[in-house]
């Protein structure tokens, strides 16, 4: 999944040039429309992407590297890294939401002092943002139940 939005960023690319009237190139062919769109969006899409893939494939590469998996420490890491690969999955996948539900305005509807075109639609950014948060919480509820048996199997000892 990581690799295909990485080859495939939400909103796509630009097909073509972007020309302004006065033939100046604003945006060639290839660029990620989120570029132009919500920059500060892009750039946690790609962090939160590039982490999701990078721990997937350490993921893949502790499971076929012949590691004896019957070693508590060892299935701790390949857990943790796992989680790690859903959670940064996830984040990508709000990110994306949301950079997907940016609204065209037309120009008439154009802010005179920041003469922005686009804007959110915060129905949908609320919904991706609570679901989000029932994530966290469940996730913070797991780990929590993770760390109580940790803590009993080091009393017992």
């Amino acid at each position: 999944m990581a690799y295909q939005a990485g080859l495939s960023p939400p909103g796509g690319l630009w097909d073509d040039n972007q020309k302004a009237n006065n033939g100046t190139i604003l945006y060639y062919a290839g660029t990620s429309i989120m570029a132009v769109n919500n920059p500060e969006g892009l750039l946690r899409f790609w962090i939160c992407n590039t982490v999701s893939f990078l721990a997937s494939l350490s993921t893949i590469l502790l499971l076929m590297s012949g590691l004896p998996l019957g070693k508590k420490v060892l299935m701790w890491i390949l857990a943790a890294t796992m989680w790690v690969t859903i959670t940064f999955m996830a984040l990508t996948y709000l990110y994306s939401m949301m950079a997907i539900s940016f609204v065209q305005r037309d120009p008439e509807h154009v802010s005179p002092t920041t003469e922005v075109w686009y804007s959110e639609d915060r129905e949908t950014i609320m919904v991706i943002a609570y679901s989000f948060l029932v994530w966290l919480g469940i996730v913070a509820f797991v780990f929590l139940v993770h760390i109580v048996r940790f803590v009993m199997i080091v009393l017992q000892n």
